[in-house]
């Protein structure tokens, strides 16, 4: 959907998060259906499994769709360089060094204007590639993720561990085929602190929108 006003920007938000909460929630009440009637049969195991596996895409994929609905926010304002907050005038100045270094002529015009015209220059943010999880959403690339569009590093500095080790090392050795064992109750505590993180990550994505955070202080 079209990202341009504050009402469209909550609507993404929760419509993204919505259909994952609901999934996970039904997942979990299967998870527990077999584990109640066998907590060591085949199936039980294999569906904790998936599941933290299905945790894990809902991770990475709310976390993408929900900052790319900011990204296309921001866009639709058309602010200039000098306007935009540090972390959108980075991205639009590193994509046009990159477009420069390709030899883009476009871009050696429109990254002189940045130097030379900053408050006439146009921002040039590049949506399509600036939130990037790199398909393995580990702590350090959020925080990229997290300085693109301006949300202090300070509020998710405890979940490393968690993000790294428990969800994302799990993940891969689940998807690499090797044995992992995983109990409801760890799987049920993981989906709380996961669906939690998400929900934190749209309000803020929401507070910087209201606030207008994604402009130069």
């Amino acid at each position: 959907m079209s990202v341009q006003t504050l009402n469209d920007l909550q609507d993404s938000l929760n419509e993204s998060l919505s259909w994952r909460r609901i999934e996970l929630l039904a997942m979990t009440g299967e998870i527990e259906r077999q584990a109640k009637q066998s907590a060591t049969a085949p199936l039980a195991r294999a569906l904790a499994r998936s599941g933290l596996a299905m945790l894990y895409a809902h991770w990475e994929g709310f976390t993408k769709d929900a900052c790319q609905s900011y990204v296309d926010f921001v866009v639709a304002r058309r602010l200039k360089i000098s306007e935009l907050s540090d972390g959108f005038a980075l991205a639009a100045m590193r994509d046009l060094s990159r477009r420069e270094l390709r030899g883009d002529e476009r871009a050696q015009v429109d990254l002189l204007d940045a130097v030379r015209k900053p408050d006439l220059a146009r921002a040039r943010i590049p949506r399509k590639t600036a939130v990037n999880t790199k398909s393995n959403l580990r702590y350090e690339v959020l925080l990229e993720i997290l300085t693109l569009v301006g949300i202090p590093h300070d509020e998710i500095a405890t979940k490393q561990n968690l993000i790294d080790i428990s969800l994302c090392d799990a993940r891969n050795d689940i998807a690499h085929g090797r044995y992992v064992v995983l109990d409801v109750g760890t799987f049920v505590s993981l989906r709380d602190e996961i669906i939690s993180m998400l929900e934190w990550l749209r309000d803020k994505l929401m507070e910087n929108a209201r606030l207008r955070l994604y402009r130069a202080s």
